[in-house]
């Protein structure tokens, strides 16, 4: 449970602020002072953290901030549901309807109008339409060079160390099995993990079999031994990351989270938007050997076992290829399709578990 004072702190914020971002985080140093810095130039003016045992002055940083409302627990991450519990708890304890923006430490939101626009703009936009979330993807960013090469650097933007981005991604519906309600709406294939993990074409072609196949795996991975865990994901089928997030909801609605990647009771804003993802930066290979090692994340943090995997395979990580593009902002990205009208894609389905 998070503490009360923490809670209570951030319904009082309310009352002076329309949207509040909230973050969980575990040692994220590097990334802070650029994401800080991303989301106050858009208007953000509160910031909700929950700092999951860092080490690394993460907390520290984050005291000395007057925008920021922590709070510091070293409770597991994996048992609060990989923090989205938490994030839940923050949402149900505003009483004022405003807008709860979630990201991670290393995702930065880009919309049409960014960065002139400011926020709070695009939500009210969301508002007036009856929407109490917004659709984004994590369009994952890395640099001009092999990934040991992104240093973060004090003052410097990370779309400047970490530049790059796949040009090739595919939107569809979530398949389902037939005889099934659907458990998620717009997915987003392609991008450099899918490339190193399988390839964009083949991952476009999958159907609700290749899902069901690969979700074998998630009821085998957890009765696995720690140990064995490496050998049972080279023989089982591997899943691939996911994409989609809801990184904008609309407190006192009945919208909220199931996890990372699915919201229950959402009216979803025809208009997508892009959280860059910031994961390949030069500390990527530190940061998976000690996430295999603490287990935390989904299925033992199985992941970030494909991560090593990967890493001891390509002898470090440059993934560049013929169809990386610099990023040059949002007009970019309207243009390649990735920020769209979802409106084709009919409305967000309601969960048979919705709650």
């Amino acid at each position: 449970m998070l503490d009360e004072e923490f809670l209570g702190a951030i319904d009082r914020a309310s009352e002076d602020h329309d949207i509040i971002a909230a973050c969980v985080c575990r040692n994220e140093i590097d990334r802070l002072q650029s994401w800080l810095a991303h989301y106050r130039a858009i208007g953000v003016g509160c910031f909700a953290v929950i700092d999951n045992g860092s080490d690394d002055g993460t907390h520290e940083y984050l005291a000395a901030q007057p925008d920021v409302i922590l709070t510091r627990t070293t409770a597991s991450f994996a048992a609060a549901n990989c923090g989205m519990d938490w994030i839940n708890a923050v949402r149900a304890r505003i009483s004022r309807r405003i807008w709860l923006l979630y990201t991670d430490a290393d995702e930065q939101i880009v919309y049409r109008g960014w960065p002139e626009r400011p926020l709070a703009d695009l939500c009210r936009e969301a508002e007036s339409e009856g929407a109490n979330t917004i659709f984004a993807f994590m369009l994952d960013m890395y640099p001009d060079g092999p990934v040991e090469s992104g240093q973060p650097e004090e003052g410097r933007d990370l779309t400047e160390i970490a530049p790059l981005f796949d040009s090739e991604y595919h939107f569809r519906l979530r398949p389902v099995k037939p005889w099934r309600h659907p458990d998620g709406w717009v997915e987003v294939v392609g991008g450099p993990r899918v490339r190193l993990m399988s390839s964009l074409q083949r991952e476009a072609k999958s159907s609700w079999r290749t899902y069901w196949l690969r979700g074998q795996s998630d009821r085998v991975l957890p009765r696995v031994p720690r140990r064995f865990l490496p050998l049972a994901l080279r023989a089982l089928p591997t899943q691939m990351p996911v994409l989609a997030k809801y990184p904008l909801v609309r407190t006192q609605t009945p919208v909220h989270y199931a996890h990372n990647h699915v919201v229950f009771g959402g009216n979803v804003f025809r208009e997508s938007a892009v959280l860059l993802h910031f994961k390949f930066l030069a500390d990527f290979a530190a940061r998976v050997h000690r996430e295999v090692e603490r287990g935390e994340h989904y299925n033992g943090g199985a992941e970030y076992v494909l991560y090593a995997d990967m890493i001891r395979r390509n002898k470090g990580m440059d993934l560049r290829y013929p169809g990386s593009v610099q990023f040059r902002g949002a007009d970019q990205l309207i243009e390649m399709g990735l920020i769209r009208d979802l409106t084709d894609f009919g409305e967000y389905p309601i969960p048979a578990n919705a709650a």
